[in-house]
């Protein structure tokens, strides 16, 4: 492109286009060959630029809505990707058991489903500190509601600190965590605070509740319904 700055200064013709004498929409407009081929040459570098002022302004405008540029993307392109989460969990079902947050029943190996705590639809992610192994009867009936922040966060937070505990003391688990950084792992937060060694089971819970229960009132705010689940002990 700085070749094409060059070119274009070189020759004296420093705009890209210019107006002829029509007027309203019979006005023309004339655009001088190098500039042409620069933006023909360049077009993915603009358009990708265009995408991501867009994105800016419209998560500056819309501060409550998470992940807008997820939301932009092509639907190919929100494919949920969930397998090394699931792989991860296997992992540790064999060593340790871990209880569905809703029913309270030990979760069974390969027979549960792994779904977001905060819907996928709201969050258009799929991170790990909000995912979870769950009854897969249930996954259904959730769906794309929120389940009572009490006392089903202190749960889920509970089975994120088994997590967290085993893939500091299990290289097997810590391999399945890291085979999860591409597509689950993306929260500078969860890496630099969450998962990082040495949080106590307190400090581990504190910070997952500081950075998710905004994400969780914002979609409240927005409307998403509360998961009343009948069988629900609260």
């Amino acid at each position: 492109m700085t070749a094409y700055i060059e070119l274009i200064n070189r020759d004296v013709v420093l705009l890209p286009y210019t107006l002829g004498n029509g007027s309203r929409l019979n006005k023309e407009v004339y655009f001088q060959l190098p500039w042409v081929r620069m933006i023909q040459d360049h077009t993915v570098s603009i358009l990708g630029w265009i995408q991501f002022e867009k994105v800016k302004w419209l998560q500056n405008n819309n501060p409550e809505v998470p992940g807008l540029v997820y939301k932009l993307a092509p639907m190919d392109e929100k494919m949920r990707k969930l397998n090394h989460v699931r792989k991860l969990w296997e992992g540790i079902l064999e060593l340790q058991e871990v209880r569905d947050v809703f029913t309270g029943d030990p979760v069974e190996p390969k027979q549960y489903d792994v779904d977001h705590f905060i819907p996928w639809s709201f969050v258009m992610n799929d991170e790990l500190w909000n995912l979870m192994p769950m009854d897969s009867s249930l996954n259904s009936s959730k769906n794309n509601r929120l389940p009572y922040w009490s006392p089903y966060f202190g749960r889920f937070a509970g089975n994120q600190y088994i997590l967290y505990e085993l893939i500091h003391e299990k290289e097997g688990i810590r391999k399945l965590y890291e085979r999860c950084y591409k597509d689950n792992l993306h929260s500078l937060w969860a890496g630099q605070e969450l998962y990082r060694k040495g949080n106590t089971r307190e400090e581990f819970c504190d910070i997952l509740q500081k950075n998710m229960q905004p994400v969780y009132d914002s979609a409240r705010r927005q409307g998403y319904e509360i998961w009343n689940w009948q069988g629900s002990r609260r």
